[in-house]
């Protein structure tokens, strides 16, 4: 039997986005982009001196107008050693972030400094680069690489004689989805069943939620109701 083509399994993950939003609720970051939004607001949080709340929202904005996009930042080229500031993406962040706004208060606030918004582009493009060399572009990667890593040692860490090891591990992934949103796949019958139902086995599931950033959490969680 023929597998699902990849295109089938991304529609029938779209489709659980649109029929159980309401469970986002109970998940922080629903969205992988969100959580590499937030990296990008902490990177940019120690570039500037200008108050959070402002930083967040020119953050937010960025994320709107498609310019915290990982692959894009990082082919931001350099010249003689430093960042080209005068490529158009680079510049697009740069006006983006050193553009003035109107407050709700109608007071217009000055965005970053020249000197400030340079660096947030090195920034973002240095980040940008290292994800794309070592995980993927995709900062649920380096999450689940060391979230993995924590429940291979649990033996090393903890000692349960009532409860056999795969037990013990099904129940710490559990604890770590629900305490961290750590993108860990939960092995649930649920999501077997609808792997088998596409002809898709669990490492390509995690793989093709990967492409729509989907928390894999939130996605255990879905499919568990979807069946």
């Amino acid at each position: 039997m023929m597998k699902s083509s990849n295109s089938e399994v991304q529609f029938q993950l779209r489709k659980l986005i649109t029929k159980y939003s309401d469970l986002f609720a109970y998940h922080q970051w629903p969205s992988e982009q969100e959580r590499w939004s937030e990296l990008v607001f902490a990177l940019v949080t120690k570039t500037s001196h200008k108050p959070e709340t402002e930083i967040r929202d020119i953050v937010e904005e960025l994320d709107e107008l498609g310019l915290l996009d990982v692959e894009e930042l990082s082919k931001i080229p350099e010249v003689n050693g430093n960042v080209d500031y005068s490529y158009p993406f680079a510049k697009r962040i740069i006006d983006c972030l050193s553009e003035s706004r109107i407050t709700e208060e109608q007071t217009k606030k000055p965005g970053l400094t020249e000197e400030e918004s340079r660096r947030s582009v090195s920034v973002m493009r240095d980040v940008a680069k290292s994800l794309i060399e070592h995980h993927d572009g995709k900062v649920q990667k380096y999450l689940r690489k060391y979230g993995q890593q924590m429940v291979d040692e649990i033996a090393n860490n903890f000692t349960i004689s009532a409860m056999k090891e795969k037990d013990m591990k099904y129940a710490f992934v559990y604890w770590l989805q629900n305490v961290l949103n750590m993108p860990l796949n939960l092995a649930t019958p649920s999501v077997e069943t609808f792997g088998k139902d596409l002809q898709i086995d669990s490492e390509d599931l995690v793989k093709e939620a990967d492409k729509l950033d989907i928390n894999i959490a939130l996605l255990d969680d879905m499919i568990d109701q979807h069946m």
